[in-house]
């Protein structure tokens, strides 16, 4: 299991690599805080237990920051 998940998350982390060159270039660290957040998003996602439902509200959370991070990096882009 960790295999997979080891696994999974490298090649997400390469994907996330080539698809968005240009933000690795010009915002380093908003591309690192991302590949945490969907590294972090891939754990959740894959744990044994619910947690009382707390882990999928986590996984939405960090969903959400991902996605907010992709609006900051437009922004970046056009201005």
């Amino acid at each position: 299991m960790k295999t997979t998940l080891k696994t999974a998350a490298i090649c997400t982390l390469v994907i996330c690599a080539f698809c968005l060159g240009k933000a690795v270039a010009e915002f380093p660290e908003l591309q690192a805080a991302k590949n945490n957040l969907m590294q972090a998003k891939n754990h959740l996602e894959n744990a044994k237990k619910d947690f009382g439902g707390h882990r999928a509200k986590a996984a939405e959370a960090v969903g959400k920051a991902i996605e907010e991070i992709d609006k900051g990096i437009a922004y970046g882009d056009k201005n």
